[in-house]
């Protein structure tokens, strides 16, 4: 922003510059007496007196339900209703669409809506703001921005209803302070939060505290200091901490358990509206390179020479150095067919059951006392491990000893470690479960409390777990820099890194602890701090030193949120109006109790400032962030509600009467036809590419579609009943008025992807009213080429990627050593399904997205033929190792997938 005229300028989606007009603040213009007060200030005042007059009028016993149900009617008008509203301005403009088609701020079309409009939005702005000239843009985010301000407020009028209609002055306490440190942190809690508020809103300003990027962009330079170098997303992450902070002041369970509710509901709202905004606004997916194999690009996938010669260099070699691994990492990747993750799997549950057996005082002390051996072996048997590797490569020395090197010290320190770890955390779950007694009673004192705060570290430390793995992939999870020497060249301080230096030292431990005040056991209490303290002394003597050797300088020594915390302890004092500090000053001079506690006070703030330096010089970090943890949750949760949505969709017919017209009688169906030229050559291949032609009179629908379904999926022939699971097409866009007949062509991820019989269904005006059906028609596997014939097999592969991938000219390879690029799971997983059915192998469709090419692709398929190839007598004799040629079919009575004499020439051209 332009400091010195104090304006900035804004971009429309088509690309007209305006002058953005300065916003008020809101909550000003609201309370402010003196203020003029628009339509929607009234409304909104209106409903926060009806609510509060609720709280006063009405029995305690019916305002406590009353407002359970009003709080949730006003925080699901902001998740789910102002969500859908942004995130159908993002995908499709949607509310600016509607604002130009229903002509809202067109003064010819409807004058006394636009007067009005005028009168009430002009009425909230400055004299910079001109209603007739700003874009409508503009205009339609200021006229959200008015349901925005109804519905916060009322969510938090109703929230602060809610918790007084079950707020408590009782004790809650036989000890004389615990209601006294209840009232206190609550109200820390709360301030705290005010702080965050304000100190985002000082950071965003009001054009991204109202979503202002959904309508338009602004030219404004925006520093995420502060509170953002906290915590991410501070204003729903820990913008929200206040809840907490009544919820304590209240004691009140319901109070606790509906601000979990809430502040679950935004984090969704995050998830699934704000972030995929800003990641297709300001992060843009790089557009992906293709890397080829060969020095010279091949012309054609004919140059055999060149890609034999690619494939001999690069392919075999990639097939055995970089195979595609999936290590276990705690459960993840477990595979009962591998030695290692069986044994694992053996031990964990001898561990888990054998306390379990024995039983009695017996069970316990076992319990107990394998969790301390297996805390003993991870912190300090593995950490005397790598300090050795870190000092003198030991672990690597003992290896090369007997041949290997450091690619096999490393496969097996991953397997030593991973058992070590999880054996961790299941004999201290099993000691806990020892130690755990159900309770009779879950209201009696802080019986519920302890559940709800033990599994909150929990999900607390899952989060940073999962975090910690996002920003250190295998290569940092697994400790390669201890063994291997590419490690990158400098730090990056990403992700949960950014906030701080070592999670692992606090909020790493948090399932620890959860678990411990679930237990509520002192013995376990002390077997938590003893792997606390163990694990801090692994990283402070085991990786702080070897992270030295590596980098360094590049070691940060305050961490974002440390640096947060600081700037906030010197800032807050002097952010208090002086007439409060001199209020304050006066009460403390007249009471002179105040004075001895305000003396004791500075004496226990000394002991406090120096604790704080020599705690910072041991543990960087001394605090936990509850900011991201949706952040790391993120790509699991949107995949649950990808999932969600498919299987919502697959029920359509059992969930909802499907939509259909009623004025299908005044449309000649008889004008309507689909038809499929290719059918005329016999039935189609899989994955190839489907045009079709269709006709239709010159009154129907520029929002008529065709999709297509297998022939036994609907149960009617007029009204489609199921969903097309995205395999469908407008017929026409929506500026073709009057057009009577076109093409289509169905290709990649909108074919389906099965054997089968299918038809075309062309439907009236975005509903299920089917008005023609194409002729029914066969999709068949793909032919499996002969496989002696190793150019015919790469080019069946080359054509399935080109399918698969749409045939789209920047993904698609054009030889076999081309990379194809942009596959995602989906895609990978139509590339295996059609390999499984023309030659009989199951692949993985992460082996697929490993290969990158159809050559690797080709070579580990002859490898697998191989593999699985019937057992022959040692006699036969091998032929030639030289380029295929063309030989007789197999017997008639053996697979052609599996001949012996095959397999023997497929070995020898590996070899």
């Amino acid at each position: 922003m332009n400091k010195t005229a104090h304006f900035s300028y804004g971009k429309t989606p088509d690309g007209k510059v305006f002058r953005v007009p300065v916003t008020r603040d809101m909550l000003t213009g609201l309370i402010n007496p003196k203020e003029k007060k628009s339509f929607f200030d009234l409304l909104t005042l209106g409903t926060m007196a009806v609510e509060i007059s609720l709280l006063f009028l009405l029995p305690r016993s019916v305002s406590q339900i009353l407002f359970i149900f009003i709080f949730f009617f006003w925080r699901l008008a902001y998740n789910a209703g102002l969500g859908y509203l942004l995130k159908f301005q993002s995908d499709k403009r949607g509310l600016v669409k509607l604002a130009k088609k229903h002509e809202i701020f067109d003064k010819e079309a409807r004058p006394e809506l636009y007067r009005w409009l005028n009168t009430q939005l002009s009425m909230k702005m400055g004299d910079d703001y001109d209603f007739a000239s700003a874009p409508v843009e503009y205009n339609t985010w200021l006229l959200y921005r008015q349901l925005v301000d109804l519905i916060l407020m009322n969510d938090f009028t109703s929230y602060i209803c809610l918790v007084l209609a079950w707020f408590t002055l009782s004790p809650q306490s036989s000890f004389f302070m615990a209601d006294v440190l209840r009232w206190c942190g609550g109200l820390f809690l709360i301030l705290f939060n005010i702080w965050v508020k304000l100190d985002a809103q000082r950071v965003v300003k009001d054009f991204a505290w109202y979503w202002g990027d959904f309508f338009f962009l602004i030219e404004q330079s925006l520093t995420f200091d502060g509170v953002f170098e906290m915590a991410p997303h501070p204003m729903y992450s820990v913008g929200y901490i206040g809840y907490y902070g009544l919820s304590l002041m209240s004691a009140s369970y319901v109070v606790l358990f509906c601000s979990i509710a809430a502040h679950a509901l935004q984090f969704v709202f995050l998830v699934y509206v704000e972030t995929p905004h800003i990641d297709k606004t300001y992060n843009p997916p790089t557009p992906p390179k293709r890397n080829s194999i060969l020095a010279t690009p091949a012309k054609s996938d004919m140059d055999a020479s060149s890609i034999n010669s690619a494939l001999d260099q690069n392919a075999t070699k990639d097939f055995y150095t970089s195979y595609f691994r999936r290590d276990l990492i705690v459960f993840k990747n477990f595979d009962l067919c591998r030695s290692t993750d069986l044994a694992s799997a053996a031990l964990m549950i001898y561990s888990f059951i054998t306390p379990l057996i024995i039983g009695g005082k017996t069970g316990v002390v076992f319990s107990v006392v394998q969790a301390v051996f297996w805390r003993l072996f991870h912190s300090y048997g593995l950490g005397a491990l790598l300090r050795a590797q870190s000092e003198r490569k030991w672990f690597t020395r003992h290896f090369v000893k007997w041949g290997g090197g450091a690619d096999q010290a490393f496969q097996n320190w991953k397997s030593i470690y991973n058992l070590s770890l999880s054996m961790t955390y299941i004999t201290f779950f099993v000691a806990c479960w020892e130690m755990y007694s159900l309770p009779t009673n879950w209201t009696y004192g802080t019986t519920l409390l302890r559940h709800t705060l033990g599994l909150g570290f929990i999900f607390l430390h899952i989060w940073t777990s999962v975090s910690i793995y996002e920003v250190l992939g295998d290569y940092g999870w697994f400790y390669g820099d201890f063994f291997l020497d590419d490690q990158p060249g400098r730090l990056l301080y990403t992700g949960i890194y950014r906030y701080l230096n070592n999670p692992e030292k606090i909020v790493g431990h948090a399932a620890f602890w959860g678990m411990t005040i679930i237990a509520s056991s002192w013995t376990i209490y002390g077997l938590a701090l003893f792997s606390q303290i163990s694990n801090f002394l692994f990283l402070q003597h085991v990786e702080a030193p070897h992270m030295r050797k590596l980098y360094g300088n590049q070691i940060r020594k305050e961490a974002g949120l440390t640096k947060t915390l600081k700037s906030a302890a010197i800032a807050l004092p002097q952010a208090i109006p002086e007439k409060v500090q001199q209020e304050v000053t006066k009460l403390i001079r007249e009471t002179s109790e105040l004075q001895a506690a305000v003396n004791t006070t500075k004496n226990v703030e000394r002991i406090i400032k120096e604790l704080i330096e020599k705690v910072e010089k041991t543990a960087e970090e001394t605090a936990g962030a509850v900011g991201e943890m949706m952040d790391a949750a993120r790509p699991r949760l949107q995949e649950v509600l990808d999932e969600t949505k498919t299987m919502l969709k697959a029920s359509r017919s059992r969930l909802i009467h499907p939509l259909v017209a009623n004025n299908i009688d005044t449309y000649d169906l008889s004008r309507y036809s689909i038809t499929v030229p290719q059918l005329a050559n016999g039935s189609l291949k899989l994955g190839q590419p489907i045009q079709i032609a269709w006709t239709a009179p010159e009154n129907h629908s520029t929002r008529d579609w065709i999709g297509i379904y297998k022939i036994t999926a609907n149960k009617h022939r007029h009204i489609t009943d199921v969903s097309s699971r995205g395999l469908w097409q407008w017929v026409s866009g929506e500026d073709d008025v009057g057009t009577t007949e076109g093409v289509l062509v169905f290709k990649g991820t909108q074919l389906p992807w099965q054997t089968g019989t299918y038809e075309f269904r062309l439907h009236h005006d975005g509903k299920h009213n089917v008005m023609a059906r194409s002729a029914p028609f066969e999709i068949v596997a793909p032919p499996a080429p002969a496989l002696h014939d190793k150019d015919a097999v790469q080019r069946a592969l080359l054509r399935l990627i080109q399918n698969v991938l749409g045939n789209d000219s920047e993904r698609i390879p054009v030889t076999p050593v081309d990379e194809y690029i942009g596959m995602g799971e989906i895609e990978a997983k139509r590339v295996a399904y059609t390999i499984k059915i023309m030659f009989g192998i199951e692949f993985a469709w992460e082996i697929i997205l490993a290969d990158k090419t159809v050559a690797r692709l080709t070579k580990r398929l002859y490898h697998a033929l191989d593999a699985l190839a019937p057992f022959s007598s040692g006699s036969t004799e091998k032929p030639s190792s030289t380029t295929p040629k063309a030989s007789s079919a197999p017997p008639p009575s053996m697979s052609p997938t599996c001949s012996p004499p095959m397999m023997t020439k497929v070995a020898s051209e590996a070899l």
